[in-house]
């Protein structure tokens, strides 16, 4: 091999010794964060030295120094050697027990320790919390179109059609004209500003791409400062997205469309930059894994193989095998892995999904069906004009009336306060309702239909909630899929809280980001709808207890009575007060 090495001239040999070297350091690397090896070490140093403690700093050493100071052909080498093969051949039980007698003080590690060590020192993959799979939503499932209950979907459609049909014939009676123009003419100001700032924001995400091809070229680094720079520009895009609108006075629908967007262009950067950036952690983790295998292999062929190296050996081939199932889709026959997917086509294909959490690959369908887009273009347009009738004649009116009330004293607004209350009790919960139907049913599933998005799970029962946390995961699927892994969980792994605190700050972040939206619509910082939102914790542990547990038909008169009276009461109070 040597002579070999010669013939083939110095930079051979340059390069060959470069790659033992890095082997050498990556085992080195290994074997001096690894629980398991650490945990064995102890063991062995015990048997060298009963006497001496293990953790004692006058004179030991840590795996990694014994490694590092020894070569294979030193004494202290051939030490080790005999240590393992004794610690190999010796029973386990009988060895800790002789251990526990002459040291019933010193902490000794036992064979009921020894398996949590080793099952502590397996990865444990993030980001599996959400799974997607070829679903449909609710309303369109074949179950919902034949159930007993079908005639009332039926029922509402019709009477929501027969009151749109009257408010246009008495508007027509009362002044000549089918619509009103209020609302219209607010829709139509500055709507090409309006484009071209949405658009401008769009292309400021590709930015997320940029930043993940420098983490894979190794340019910068995710755990030091990648992470750091990704949080620095989603604070100055959400930032620029809020101030904008405000700067060049936009028409509040204008407003309310460009934060609503911007914080769904800032939830699905956020998702695409951490899941990329924690995969390029792992394929970092991967390669060192790989060569440290590399390592010990070679190790292994210059002495002889011990147990406690063949131990070795299997760990860290799990690790490889966990590493490279991260590392892929978890789709079948999928060929997409990181970080091949590190693409602008990529990004821009997952940006055009209806989904709030990035994955390397999602379920899809094998075409488009056109007739389905026509009926939910269809359904689109028609309750978006009927949401601009009934904001016309009873909203229009009652917000005026509202905001003419902001100049009398405190106490006059009190006694308006339940007129106006009752009188929007009903519109508010028709729009409330409409506007949960064009964005969660019509216009996701349409979006999923053209992108050919199989996973369809957009909503859930939530009409038959009994619970305000059951309402809040099957309300809006998408947002909750979002705040689970990047908040929830996320929150649990990196700061070590429990459950609890962790439910509290979710909660927390929602409500500041809603009364943020309320912020942008009214221009008044009032806290009502964090308040409002934030009581939703005790009304939860409220629900769970004997009475309100087994009476889930109460439960539910509860939930419908919060949502009947919640919007009206929120906004009426925004507009007065």
């Amino acid at each position: 091999m040597a002579d070999a090495v010669n013939r083939a001239g110095p930079e051979l040999a340059s390069t060959i010794s470069a790659t033992t070297d890095s082997e050498a350091d990556n085992l080195r690397l290994y074997r001096e964060f690894h629980p398991t090896y650490q945990g064995r070490h102890l063991i062995a140093e015990l048997l060298r030295d009963p006497a001496t403690p293990a953790s004692s700093s006058s004179g030991s050493t840590t795996p990694d120094q014994s490694d590092r100071d020894a070569s294979p052909t030193t004494e202290s080498s051939d030490t080790s050697i005999e240590v393992h093969n004794s610690f190999a051949r010796k029973d386990l039980n009988g060895l800790i027990t002789t251990l526990a007698v002459k040291r019933p003080r010193e902490t000794v590690v036992t064979t009921k320790s020894i398996h949590p060590i080793a099952k502590r020192s397996r990865r444990k993959p993030r980001f599996k919390d959400v799974k997607f799979k070829p679903n449909t939503t609710i309303l369109e499932a074949e179950a919902s179109r034949t159930s007993v209950f079908a005639g009332f979907y039926t029922v509402f459609w019709l009477g929501t059609f027969i009151l749109f049909a009257k408010t246009i014939l008495v508007n027509y009676r009362n002044t000549g004209y089918f619509l009103d123009t209020h609302i219209v003419s607010i829709l139509w100001r500055d709507l090409p500003k309006i484009a071209i700032t949405d658009l401008v924001l769009f292309l400021f995400t590709f930015a997320n791409v940029v930043l993940q091809q420098a983490i894979v070229k190794k340019k910068i680094s995710w755990n030091s400062t990648g992470w750091a720079i990704q949080s620095c520009y989603e604070v100055a895009f959400i930032g620029f997205a809020l101030w904008w609108p405000i700067h060049n006075d936009y028409p509040w629908i204008g407003r309310v469309f460009l934060c609503l967007h911007s914080l769904v262009l800032l939830m699905k950067q956020h998702s695409y930059a951490f899941f990329c950036g924690y995969l390029s952690v792992v394929n970092r983790d991967l390669h060192l894994f790989e060569s440290a295998l590399a390592g010990l292999r070679n190790e292994e062929r210059s002495r002889n193989p011990t147990q406690f190296q063949a131990d070795q050996e299997e760990c860290l081939l799990d690790e490889i095998e966990i590493c490279q199932t991260e590392l892929k889709s978890t789709l079948p026959m999928s060929k997409v892995r990181y970080p091949n997917n590190v693409t602008f086509f990529n990004f821009f294909d997952y940006m055009m999904l209806p989904t709030l959490v990035y994955e390397l690959e999602y379920p899809r369908t094998q075409h488009i069906r056109w007739s389905y887009v026509f009926e939910k273009t269809a359904a689109i347009f028609g309750v978006f004009f009927l949401m601009i009738i009934i904001a016309e004649q009873y909203f229009y009116p009652i917000v005026m009336h509202a905001l003419s009330l902001r100049s009398l004293p405190f106490l006059e607004k009190v006694k308006e306060y339940p007129f106006l209350f009752f009188e929007l009790l009903f519109p508010f919960l028709l729009m409330y309702l409409l506007t949960w139907y064009i964005i969660w049913d019509a216009i996701l599933n349409e979006i999923a239909e053209l992108t050919c998005f199989a996973d369809r799970y957009f909503y859930g029962a939530w009409w038959n909630s009994v619970q305000w946390d059951q309402f809040a995961r099957e309300w809006n699927i998408p947002v909750h899929q979002f705040l689970l892994r990047h908040v929830y969980h996320s929150t649990i792994s990196a700061f070590q809280l429990s459950k609890g605190a962790a439910t509290v700050i979710t909660f927390l972040l929602s409500s500041v980001i809603h009364e943020l939206v309320m912020f942008v619509i009214f221009k008044r910082l009032r806290g009502y709808l964090l308040v409002l939102q934030m009581l939703q914790l005790p009304l939860v542990q409220l629900s769970k207890t004997q009475v309100l547990k087994n009476n889930k038909i109460l439960g539910n008169i509860i939930f419908w009575i919060g949502i009947y009276t919640g919007p009206s009461m929120m906004c009426m109070l925004y507009l007065t007060f």
